[in-house]
């Protein structure tokens, strides 16, 4: 579906034709909840960045971040900590530098502990957010494989701001369904190449369920 037929049908749903100038904010409200409820592998990006001192500021479509790695050195993870955790450690070294060990994130920066002793290629992987519908951008991978979930996402929005209580339950009923499908079909996607079966198997005189993996 693409911005524009996702604007004529929750028009035509609401049978409204005074509310065009919502429509764009109805779209943005249902973008942000679909940002804060899921998690899925199109949603997963990688960033190539140089880290030249203790502050990096990250991509701004970063959500949530998955793996932070200094590649010029045989891919060296770093860990994240809580901000407070990160100036303990900070102290507790004398604010020394060199190779960073972990990070925090600091409203749109990443801060780093050691400060670099010089400058570190970095890989980020993080979740990004769903690159937002407009006029330029007429579609993404939601609304091309989930349009139900950018539809009654919007048309909650608008309810509430008709003020028809009743109907917004209802929209907000099937947006939270379409949105775990989402969820649903993520999971499966990751047994793609085979089939989870269960077997049975003693150890010592207990018995447990093992679950492995069956290819096609």
């Amino acid at each position: 579906m693409t911005y524009s037929e996702l604007k004529t049908n929750i028009a035509s749903y609401l049978n409204r034709s005074d509310l065009t100038n919502q429509l764009d904010i109805f779209i943005d409200q249902a973008e942000a909840e679909i940002n804060r409820k899921i998690r899925t592998k199109d949603m997963v990006k990688r960033a190539n960045a140089v880290l030249e001192n203790q502050y990096l500021t990250l991509p701004s479509d970063w959500m949530e971040a998955i793996n932070v790695e200094i590649v010029s050195n045989n891919f060296s993870p770093l860990f994240q900590q809580s901000v407070e955790s990160l100036d303990v450690y900070r102290r507790s070294i004398d604010n020394s530098s060199g190779q960073p060990v972990y990070f925090a994130i600091v409203n749109d920066t990443l801060e780093f502990a050691p400060t670099p002793d010089q400058n570190y290629d970095l890989q980020l992987t993080y979740y990004a957010k769903v690159t937002p519908l407009s006029d330029s951008n007429t579609s993404n991978f939601v609304s091309n494989d989930h349009p139900d979930v950018y539809l009654y996402g919007a048309l909650k929005h608008a309810s509430v701001f008709l003020m028809e209580d009743d109907r917004a339950v209802l929209f907000n009923n099937q947006f939270e369904k379409a949105i775990e499908e989402i969820r649903m079909e993520d999971e499966k996607a990751k047994f793609a190449k085979g089939s989870l079966l269960q077997r049975r198997k003693s150890y010592g005189k207990a018995k447990k369920n093992v679950y492995y993996m069956k290819g096609d």
